[in-house]
């Protein structure tokens, strides 16, 4: 027998004795067996336990902000926006308008993330001037920020800083924003095809690691939505680009995987797999929760990704929605 074939024999067993013990769950009050079923057919079915997750974070997309509790028990707050947000952004420089920034402050400081969760009203917002690029800010002295609550981060589409309270936003409708967190840092990318080209995640991964003097399995990572590998149509000249496993032709159309491009940059710089949580969030295909430039155009708005560190607390995924 194979060794191919083997490896299937063994994760379909497995696959089996998760859902036994799942189905166990639903009875028994001490075992989560929603948990155990959903890994089971992670293993035997791989594709469709990835459409019921898929599923499952559409019903909780319907929310204003998707609040990752993922992180919480370490003191970071992460999250993004929806298209269900109350405030409608179009791009990046909306948030250089007093009226806008006094309105996304108030929306954060008023949800019930805030009241939920512990998250404290928030001072001190630095956000990047994305441009497509490959620069990678890193905020280590409060004082360089000078006065004011938004502080624009010029040139830059990746930052990193270890100050408290201070939240860094990134706005996306189609391109991937990646959240990062080391012990004591935090991190927030843009990454789009340019600066996934220019590996702009592996800079700010390697920046971390570099600042923060933590090992690789020390860094998590956390993919938000952005378009998939079936929506995203491109060009011939991304053959020269990006490797072949990152691309696919399919009817004379070449398609490429901008959240897999990203993860095999993350994963040769050192990360470790097991560290990288992909939400399969697709801009395109969920457009009624999440706004694509790709199928919207000029009218598509903008969700905003924030990440800050404050205190600490529990462990898990919470959706929850934002009080008006």
């Amino acid at each position: 027998m194979s060794k191919l074939i083997m490896r299937k024999v063994i994760l379909a067993i497995l696959g089996v004795i998760f859902i036994l013990i799942g189905a166990a769950g639903l009875v028994l009050p001490f075992l989560p067996g929603w948990v155990f079923i959903f890994a089971g057919f992670s293993l035997i079915v791989p594709r469709v336990a990835a459409r019921l997750k898929r599923r499952l974070l559409r019903k909780f997309s319907k929310h204003e902000l998707v609040y990752l509790q993922k992180w919480r028990k370490s003191g970071v707050h992460a999250g993004f926006t929806t298209r269900h947000f109350p405030l409608f952004l179009s791009q990046t420089d909306d948030l250089l308008d007093p009226q806008n920034r006094s309105e996304f402050r108030k929306l954060l400081a008023e949800s019930k993330v805030a009241s939920a969760h512990g998250m404290k009203p928030i001072s001190k917002f630095a956000f990047l001037n994305q441009v497509h690029g490959n620069n990678v800010a890193a905020l280590e002295d409060e004082k360089a920020l000078g006065d004011g609550a938004f502080h624009p981060l010029n040139q830059n589409d990746g930052v990193i800083t270890r100050l408290k309270d201070l939240a860094l936003l990134v706005m996306t409708a189609d391109c991937l924003p990646i959240f990062m967190k080391a012990p004591g840092w935090v991190g927030l990318v843009h990454a789009g095809w340019r600066g996934t080209k220019g590996e702009v995640a592996k800079k700010a991964y390697q920046l971390l690691r570099q600042k923060s003097g933590c090992r690789n399995a020390e860094v998590e990572v956390i993919f938000g939505p952005c378009i998939g590998f079936d929506q995203y149509e491109v060009g011939p000249e991304f053959r020269e680009f990006f490797p072949k496993r990152s691309l696919r032709e399919k009817r004379e159309k070449l398609f490429f995987d901008l959240a897999g491009e990203n993860k095999r940059q993350l994963l040769l710089a050192g990360a470790c797999r097991r560290n990288i949580t992909e939400l399969d969030l697709c801009t395109v295909e969920d457009n009624e929760d999440y706004y694509s430039f790709r199928k919207e155009e000029d009218a598509a708005g903008r969700m905003v990704s924030f990440v800050v560190m404050q205190d600490s607390f529990s462990s898990g995924y919470h959706f929850i929605t934002e009080s008006t």
